[in-house]
């Protein structure tokens, strides 16, 4: 099972030792979606969820999952289950004499409110008589303060105890949720507290769970970006490089009569079908992570395309030529069909070994090389996917100085127009910094937009207007695909 929750959380709760989890943010982050979670991966045989605001219907209604688990998963409705002062008495047998001097005292100063009845008749025989490893999600702990404060402090007495008696001694996995962000007593007794909150990246909303603190757990990294999507909590891992190290299978995606495949099936619909023929996409990158998603988006055009015998040429972006790029494209195609449908445009001056899809530019003057580009894209039958790098032709050809970027613009221009007649596709990849991003900005039929979140690539379009998603090389034993998950 692939999991879903966060590497350090994971391992905290792996422990084989008693943890207690206090999880903060405000109503609706996901707080009890990560319970639930939590209680999927690691609730085991002896799994209880204490909820103090949402009925158990409502709850099965929600995350059906549950009444799978209905051997394994006591739930209780603690809003109903009340006890009077009298059976106080009882706790006595499940508890050590200590433990139930303590408690009596904080009843008392909670005004002799007795607490939940599931807590003492449930948890603790689940807990202490099982004499097994125990996972208890209180959710949330403080909600009832609005209306039953002395039933709020019986229930944190009563919490306190777990935490600081049972906890240790029975192997008991202790998840509060809190509807608040302040600081309380809590924080100091839990081992571990997370925060969720939203967030958002150029107007559009994302979530993020923060790391306050983690006892007995190295954490390589405090922040990960996650998501709710299909009612289910998911953290996004750092993003994983394509791996090349043998062949891999990369599934087709077909072209239509209309539109030419980005390779991956979640960027084709938000595209409403792939990349329309005669059309353009001008893709930005903020970084060197984000230009690892940009180069995966690339590399699964040029696979998709080749595996279906359509022509790709390509100016490479700057610290890329041909050989680079063959290392990661043959794992995944026939090396017959890479020479046939494959050719490179490389910029530069020096001499080197002839290679059989390999066309130098010199780099002198854009003006008259780059119609050598155009004419050798004009020779092969569409549709064509043309990706130039922008900011290899930036530097290479002084795009900067005074009148060679309006010069430039103005070839785009033309180009593109001539990629539209011909129903060809063009893939412009620039640097959030580069100076040709602007003016590509206004004349491109689609602009993708790459950023990061805690190390992982989130990808969204200014045209057509989209949400957040988070990028992804998912990568198996046999196969390989890129995939787009929406931030919910």
């Amino acid at each position: 099972m692939v999991s879903r929750i966060p590497p350090e959380l994971r391992a905290a709760l792996s422990q084989g030792a008693s943890f207690s989890l206090l999880i903060k943010g405000a109503p609706g982050t996901g707080k009890t979606m990560l319970a639930f979670e939590i209680l999927n991966e690691f609730g085991g045989e002896n799994a209880i969820y204490l909820s103090t605001r949402v009925s158990i219907p409502a709850l099965y209604h929600q995350f059906p999952w549950m009444e799978e688990r209905a051997d394994s998963l006591t739930v209780i409705d603690a809003t109903k289950l009340y006890i009077p002062p009298t059976a106080v008495e009882e706790i006595r047998y499940y508890i050590p004499d200590e433990a139930y001097v303590k408690y009596k005292a904080r009843l008392r100063a909670a005004k002799g409110f007795s607490g939940p009845y599931s807590l003492f008749n449930v948890i603790y025989k689940k807990v202490v008589d099982a004499e097994e490893p125990a996972t208890l999600v209180v959710d949330s702990w403080e909600a009832i303060t609005a209306e039953e404060k002395e039933m709020m402090m019986g229930l944190e007495a009563a919490i306190t105890d777990l935490i600081e008696t049972y906890s240790p001694k029975y192997r008991l996995n202790l998840i509060l949720i809190a509807e608040t962000t302040d600081i309380t007593p809590l924080d100091y007794l839990v081992d571990g507290i997370l925060e969720l909150n939203r967030i958002t990246i150029d107007y559009r909303r994302a979530r993020e769970v923060v790391f306050k603190k983690l006892r007995s757990t190295r954490i390589d990294q405090h922040k990960y970006g996650f998501t709710l999507n299909d009612g289910r909590f998911r953290s996004f891992c750092p993003f994983e490089r394509r791996k090349i190290d043998k062949p891999r299978k990369v599934d087709i995606v077909p072209n239509t009569a209309t539109h030419v495949s980005t390779g991956c099936l979640e960027i084709d619909r938000i595209l409403g079908g792939g990349i329309s023929k005669g059309s353009t996409v001008m893709v930005e990158y903020a970084d060197d992570l984000s230009l690892l998603g940009y180069q995966s988006i690339v590399a699964h055009m040029i696979v998709n395309s080749i595996q279906q015998g359509i022509h790709c040429v390509m100016i490479p972006s700057s610290g890329w030529d041909e050989r680079r790029l063959r290392r990661g494209i043959i794992p995944f195609v026939k090396e017959e069909d890479y020479l046939k449908y494959f050719t490179v445009f490389e910029i530069r001056r020096e001499e080197r070994e002839t290679r059989e899809n390999v066309k130098v530019l010199p780099g002198v003057i854009l003006s008259k090389e780059f119609p050598v580009f155009m004419d050798y894209i004009s020779s092969l039958e569409p549709p064509i996917m043309a990706i130039i790098g922008t900011d290899w032709l930036e530097y290479q050809y002084r795009l900067k100085g005074l009148g060679n970027f309006e010069e430039a613009l103005e070839i785009f221009a033309y180009w593109i127009m001539e990629l539209r007649g011909a129903g060809n596709v063009g893939v412009f990849a620039t640097p959030a910094e580069g100076v040709l991003g602007e003016g590509l900005g206004h004349m491109v039929t689609n602009r993708f937009e790459l950023s990061v979140l805690d190390r992982s690539v989130v990808f969204y379009c200014n045209r057509p207007d989209t949400n957040l998603y988070c990028l992804e090389n998912v990568i198996t034993e046999d196969a390989l695909k890129l995939q787009l998950t929406p931030f919910v």
